[in-house]
């Protein structure tokens, strides 16, 4: 008996795995191939939408879409079930404005000044209201991830630049390559008063005039393409401009610019330029909106506010020994962070140099009424009736839940609150039909969290975008200041500072302890040293600012463990810069002994 012994081999594995068990995958985020697309979250406390809820309840996804949400919606049979029943499902968040997955871009050392700085090539000046910003997208970078943490599932995305960097696009934060990342592309025009460099426009208000003639050449130019496509005959061919073209959409109403601003007078500049010129318009940042509330309501414009809130006065209470003797571990004086509530007296004058304690005083209970009055912006917009979405800006993704808390514990209402991360951006960036609800039909973008996600304790336990789930994990506890593995801001760090100009050397010392710490940087490009302000370390993760003359006032967040660090410094007009560090030496020892 001849046998085919190749053919035996290939009959007996298909016996094999014809009774092995089929064991259903789900992609999290890895490069794993999906068995099934098909998706069952069963007996959740399910958020609809901004105060509609449906209590255990089923949400069956299947490839990418949501298809039923109830009660006694069926679970299918080739479902991948998760256990929902102690957990809340949300429609995924929307950022309305970011440049997440956008790099800093890398630009060429010294770069020379034009020959007529009254006329810079555009490219110089930061007019590039054509560039795209779906051909800068990095599905690699580490905001994306650190995002989709914060429970966003897509995000408006724009390019980095200065006063018209280029064309926004509608991403989900979810894909292996920009492609699978882009959800709509050209939905807006980016613009910020942020002058040249040496050239005009170079201020605020050359800024605002350039804008002017830019929109009054393409209000012409738009003319002549028209006049010439409805019979050329007789006419010369218009030549084609990129700038000007670009602006069509914006001229047709069917492109809106998001205008960015960092305060109340770039606030009332914008609303002036957008009154007299007539563009559709979303303003964003409004960080100071709360001084404008009746020009806002007059304007009847879309509002994204940023989720970037100034960090947080706090003061140490000290409580001094029970006796004279000297203090021991058991009994030593305990500093405990306090949140300043001190009263402001704007009549306060001081007489003497022995005085400079109760001004000092002063002037913190002034800096925290600023805080509150910053942290309270959005409940003072909900309060005056007005809509708004967020928008993460510049913010760090690991503060954006805290900061939405924040925001809620000083009256926003958690209904305006959930509409400001979902419904409100869908509506501003026409995604209605497609996010910020679940509900059937739409995408399979949900925030799935153990607890509510405005309590100090709720933790984000999954996120699906496009209906492929990321598992997250757990945010870790903090530390009291000194963080984990060691991790102590104090004593002296050698940095490297990635600049678009190359790389920059610096120093930077840090001295106190918990809530009471002190600082200074060094760049090689100056050797005076900045003092810091607002130093915080929370979580392994130190922050603080600096004054940095031209440039501004720059933050920063940077991550420690015992002896490196690694985060970013945000500069204005250019954006996150990265930075590196290691420790050269401290912290001191200082804890002593007593007999």
């Amino acid at each position: 008996m001849n046998v085919n012994y190749s053919t035996f081999a290939v009959a007996v594995c298909c016996i094999v795995l014809i009774n092995q068990p089929v064991k259903a995958q789900v992609n999290s985020g890895e490069s794993v191939p999906d068995v099934t697309r098909t998706i069952a979250l069963t007996n959740a406390h399910v958020i609809q939408s901004p105060g509609q809820i449906q209590e255990q309840s089923n949400v069956i996804i299947r490839d990418g879409l949501i298809v039923a949400v109830g009660p006694d919606a069926a679970i299918p049979f080739d479902a991948i079930e998760i256990s929902a029943d102690s957990l809340t499902v949300y429609a995924g968040f929307i950022d309305g404005l970011s440049h997440t997955g956008i790099p800093q871009p890398r630009q060429q050392p010294e770069q020379e000044r034009p020959d007529d700085p009254a006329f810079p090539p555009n490219e110089l000046a930061g007019i590039l209201p054509h560039r795209d910003v779906r051909g800068l997208l990095d599905p690699k970078d580490k905001r994306i991830a650190s995002m989709r943490e914060s429970g966003f599932t897509a995000a408006h995305v724009v390019p980095r630049g200065r006063m018209l960097p280029g064309l926004g696009a509608i991403i989900l934060l979810g894909g292996d390559t920009p492609n699978e990342m882009v959800y709509r592309g050209e939905t807006s025009l980016y613009a910020q008063l942020s002058g040249a460099r040496r050239m005009y426009p170079g201020t605020d208000m050359a800024v605002i005039a350039k804008l002017r003639q830019l929109y009054r050449e393409s209000e012409r130019r738009h003319r002549v393409e028209q006049l010439y496509s409805e019979n050329p005959t007789g006419l010369e061919r218009p030549r084609y401009d990129p700038v000007h073209y670009a602006m069509f959409p914006v001229l047709e109403g069917n492109r809106p610019i998001y205008f960015q601003t960092d305060d109340v007078l770039d606030l009332h500049r914008v609303l002036s330029v957008q009154e007299e010129l007539g563009f559709p318009a979303v303003l964003t940042g409004l960080s100071q909106s709360f001084d404008a509330i009746d020009k806002l309501k007059s304007a009847n414009l879309p509002l994204l506010l940023t989720l970037e809130l100034p960090k947080e006065l706090r003061k140490d209470k000290k409580e001094p020994p029970t006796d004279s003797t000297k203090a021991t571990p058991t009994d030593a004086p305990v500093a405990l962070p306090e949140v300043m509530h001190l009263d402001y007296d704007p009549d306060l004058r001081v007489t003497s140099f022995t005085d400079i304690a109760i001004e000092k005083e002063n002037l913190e209970a002034r800096r925290h009424m600023a805080y509150k009055t910053h942290v309270s912006n959005a409940a003072t917009l909900e309060a005056e009736g007005l809509s708004f979405g967020f928008s993460t800006g510049g913010a760090s993704p690991s503060d954006l839940l805290t900061n939405v808390r924040k925001m809620v514990d000083e009256g926003l209402s958690e209904t305006a609150a959930l509409a400001a991360l979902t419904t409100t951006p869908a509506q501003i960036l026409g995604l209605t039909s497609s996010m910020g609800t679940v509900e059937v039909g739409k995408m399979g973008n949900l925030v799935v969290t153990k607890g509510s996600i405005f309590d100090e304790d709720g933790e984000i336990q999954y996120v699906f975008v496009d209906g492929r789930k990321y598992d997250v994990e757990p945010p870790k506890k903090s530390s009291g200041g000194g963080g984990e593995s060691g991790a102590n801001p104090v004593g002296t760090w050698s940095l490297t500072i990635s600049s678009p100009d190359g790389e920059i050397a610096g120093t930077l010392t840090i001295s106190g302890s918990d809530d009471d710490w002190s600082g200074t940087l060094i760049v090689e490009v100056d050797p005076e040293a900045a003092p810091l302000e607002y130093i915080a370390m929370t979580d392994n993760v130190l922050t603080f600012s600096f004054n940095a003359g031209g440039f501004g006032t720059i933050s920063s967040s940077l991550t420690l463990d015992a002896d490196s660090m690694n985060g970013s410094f945000d500069v204005p007009n250019v954006g996150p810069v990265s930075v590196s560090g290691t420790r050269t030496s401290g912290p001191e020892k200082s804890t002593q002994f007593y007999d």
